[in-house]
């Protein structure tokens, strides 16, 4: 005998009420409005947007709700880095970002209990501030020899297989995992290149950060495995391991390494090195000098 499959729509249509209330579309759009976004590629101002805000946020919740939400391609522009050459951003269309806020809002309570306590970027209640906190603390029980280290562009090497298992593995929500595989696999309307290109976690996008944390979890439990005589700060894609010696630290940079490699991730050579505190080294717009540190101007 035939078993009959469940239909889909009544899990999903439960779940899509839950996740795509007018409570959580609201409090999306306050966090999105608030960033001030440039229009993507359908040219919608905030200012529009806001003209018809109610019919906006509910036309969007209903395709959300549905099933049928589409994100529009992304924009994508070149902007200087602070140390020369570009650094692309993509531009979401406002609609895509309000949603993509929706599905943000949903992870961090799922994800936040998994991420340890040495990652500081782009966490509720974390910020710079803690960062530099813990790196002092280390310093002052004797943590001085440091693994100064910066991943090379990171947000785009981020492989999507891998990432797309870290989410299958850590998120049991259907309609979550399917919009960040949708949104992933967007595409982008000007790639640089010229040639067909997906949006990917790309540095732009709402979900990114929290999506980065993901794929570099399993960064923070090998460090803090195999470098038991380490402490690891991570915030994002820039990263310190604190040691109380010249060779524990450079025994932890070829750990990174390795760790990375597995991670299809590599080091930026020009913003990695192994420096002792009197020599002094910058670190989220902080530069820490013997035992007093201080912020750089922007």
């Amino acid at each position: 005998m035939l078993l009959r499959k469940r239909p889909k729509t009544a899990t999903n249509l439960t779940e899509r009420a839950a996740l795509f209330s007018p409570e959580a579309m609201s409090r999306a759009w306050q966090s999105v409005r608030h960033n001030g976004p440039t229009p993507g590629v359908d040219g919608v101002t905030l200012r529009q947007f806001t003209q018809r805000l109610d019919r906006n946020l509910e036309e969007l919740r209903c395709e959300l709700e549905a099933g049928v939400y589409e994100p529009l391609p992304v924009k994508r522009i070149l902007i200087p880095k602070k140390d020369g050459g570009l650094r692309p951003l993509a531009i979401w269309a406002l609609r895509d970002r309000i949603a993509q806020r929706v599905v943000h809002d949903a992870l961090v309570p799922l994800l936040e209990p998994l991420f340890l306590e040495c990652s500081y970027g782009f966490r509720p209640g974390r910020a710079v501030a803690d960062a530099v906190r813990a790196i002092t603390a280390a310093r002052d029980l004797g943590y001085r020899w440091v693994v100064d280290a910066d991943i090379e562009d990171c947000f785009g090497s981020l492989d999507y297989r891998r990432m797309m298992a870290q989410v299958r593995a850590h998120v049991h929500n259907d309609v979550l995992v399917k919009l960040i595989d949708k949104w992933l696999n967007t595409r982008v309307q000007n790639p640089a290149s010229g040639r067909r290109t997906k949006a990917a976690t790309s540095q732009g996008g709402v979900i990114t950060p929290v999506l980065a944390n993901l794929y570099l979890h399993p960064f923070d439990v090998e460090i803090t495995r195999r470098v038991p005589g380490g402490r690891l700060v991570r915030f994002a894609d820039d990263f310190v391991i604190l040691c109380r010696k010249r060779q524990e630290a450079a025994s932890a940079l070829s750990v990174a390494e390795q760790v990375l490699r597995r991670l299809r991730l590599q080091l930026n050579p020009r913003k990695t090195q192994v420096v002792h505190f009197d020599e002094g080294f910058s670190y989220l717009g902080v530069f820490f000098l013997r035992n007093e540190h201080f912020t750089l101007n922007k």
